[in-house]
C-alpha cells in the first residue's frame, strides 16, 4: 500500500533496493509521508509520538536510506514511537525502559543501514531479552529485506 495515497501497489523488492540506492546516492527523495516522519525526527537521539500502526518497517528502510542512521519503532497499544538513532545503534533505552519492561511499549522493529542481508547482532538479542521480548523485526536500509528475529542465540 503506497503511504501516501492508500491504494494498492505492487512492486518487486528489487525497485525497493533501486529506490534505496537512489535516495542513498542523493538521485531521489522521500515521499511526503516519510518526509513528514523526518522532519518530527530529524536529529540522533529524537523522537516522536504517531497514531499507532501509522509507520511501517518499509518507512525505516527509507529514512535510514536518507540519513545513514538507525531508525527504530517502539509499538504500543494507542501509539507508535519513532526513534531515530545513530549509524550504529538505537538507544532507547534511557528514555522508553520503564514502557518497555511493563510491555506497555514493545520493540516492534529496526533499521540497519550497512547490510544487504540484515544481520543480528548480539546487541539486538540481548535488548530483546532485556526487554523480556521474544521476537521483532529488523530491516535493511540498503535493500528494504525485513527479517524476523529472536530473543534466543542459536
Amino acid at each position: 500500500m503506497d503511504a501516501d495515497d492508500k491504494t494498492i501497489v505492487l512492486s518487486s523488492t528489487h525497485s525497493t533496493h533501486i529506490s534505496l540506492d537512489a535516495i542513498r546516492h542523493g538521485k531521489a527523495g522521500l515521499n511526503e509521508h516519510r518526509k513528514g516522519l523526518l522532519d518530527r525526527v530529524p536529529n540522533q537521539g529524537d523522537d516522536a509520538e504517531f497514531e499507532a500502526g501509522s509507520i511501517e518497517l518499509k518507512d525505516l528502510a527509507y529514512l535510514t536510506a536518507m540519513t545513514g542512521d538507525e531508525f527504530a519503532i517502539l509499538r504500543g497499544k494507542d501509539k507508535d514511537v519513532l526513534w531515530h538513532g545513530t549509524p550504529v545503534e538505537c538507544d532507547v533505552l534511557p528514555k522508553y525502559e520503564d514502557d518497555l519492561l511493563a510491555h506497555r511499549l514493545e520493540l516492534y522493529g529496526h533499521s540497519h543501514p550497512g547490510e544487504p542481508i540484515p544481520i543480528v547482532s548480539a546487541d539486538d538479542r540481548l535488548f530483546l531479552r532485556h526487554i523480556g521480548q521474544k521476537k521483532s523485526f529488523l530491516v535493511s536500509g540498503m535493500t528494504g529485506r525485513i527479517d524476523e528475529f529472536y530473543d534466543t542465540f542459536i
